[in-house]
């Protein structure tokens, strides 16, 4: 069967820290030409065809989704009683590298060409696909930041922006910058779409080149789960260097990045690297491995190679 729309499910903008992701998708297949909608479970949808779409979902928020054997679900975790008269070859479980291998310790995975740690499964009678996530900007704005580097390195200023909540790791790296006379400023994460505190995409890109240094922290938790934030995609992708506390993220971009685990060391090399000269070819390289390795196209085509290996459908 031929897929002919995307349609997402759930998850408006701002209303969830996954809409984010949506979001991502959103764009990535908008900019490909394909017909894209995207709905929740508050609207009317009585006279929407969605004879041969692609929906992608999350659990939950996934409740009230149309039923169709005619339709394929990319379905971010999968409730008992989810889908239900929908055959479970029309269900792709998408499950996030490498944090979801403690689920399935006696599952065998494939590794998929293409992409590092993306990755084949079969659980409980499903399909499933692994991988992370991306930046939120196409190759095209990669290639405009790239191009004016120079002049978003001097947007730098001797203060910190950080959009996002304020978890364990992030208050003692804003206790941190306070001790060091370096203002902080946190952003978003109300998760209201009404807030007035909410932050555009491109106001948080501009938050994010002008702060002395953007590091992609994260808690104990994920680096034992060996979570791979799209935070380090995005600052990146925006025209900063990458910091990171995670030895993974570290390997992802074959050591490539800043990564220290001590967080006091992370933050003066961090520093350290924006007084260096040579920084703009640094961040550039680095810019270009992710606009060819980690946007939403890259994903896309992930998803593409996937649904041509593993299901019935045709998806062009």
């Amino acid at each position: 069967m031929d897929i002919q729309q995307i349609v997402l499910w759930g998850h408006k903008l701002h209303s969830h820290t996954h809409s984010y992701i949506h979001n991502g998708f959103y764009l990535g297949f908008t900019s490909l030409g394909y017909t894209v909608s995207w709905y929740d479970d508050s609207d009317d949808v009585s006279a929407v065809d969605f004879a041969h779409s692609l929906f992608i979902t999350e659990h939950q928020v996934n409740k009230k989704i149309p039923l169709r054997t005619d339709c394929l679900y990319l379905s971010h975790y999968v409730d008992e009683g989810d889908y239900e008269g929908v055959p479970k070859e029309n269900i792709i479980v998408l499950k996030v590298t490498l944090r979801d291998f403690r689920d399935d310790k006696d599952t065998v995975y494939t590794s998929l060409k293409g992409q590092k740690y993306e990755y084949h499964s079969v659980v409980n009678g499903y399909n499933c696909l692994y991988m992370y996530w991306a930046t939120d900007l196409l190759p095209k704005e990669i290639d405009a930041n790239i191009e004016r580097i120079v002049d978003i390195q001097k947007k730098r200023s001797h203060e910190v922006h950080f959009v996002g909540s304020v978890s364990h790791i992030w208050f003692f790296f804003r206790q941190l910058c306070l001790c060091n006379g370096i203002p902080f400023h946190q952003y978003g994460a109300t998760f209201h779409r009404e807030s007035e505190h909410n932050v555009s995409i491109e106001r948080n890109i501009e938050l994010i080149q002008s702060s002395l240094i953007s590091p992609a922290l994260q808690d104990e938790t994920q680096l034992m789960e060996r979570y791979i934030p799209c935070r380090i995609f995005k600052n990146i992708s925006y025209g900063r260097m990458g910091l990171t506390n995670n030895p993974v993220v570290q390997d992802l971009f074959d050591g490539q990045l800043i990564y220290e685990p001590d967080l006091v060391q992370l933050v003066q090399k961090g520093i350290n690297f924006e007084m260096s000269p040579n920084k703009q070819e640094t961040v550039v390289k680095l810019m270009k491995y992710v606009r060819d390795n980690h946007t939403y196209i890259n994903r896309i085509q992930t998803i593409q190679h996937y649904i041509h290996t593993y299901t019935s459908f045709t998806f062009v």
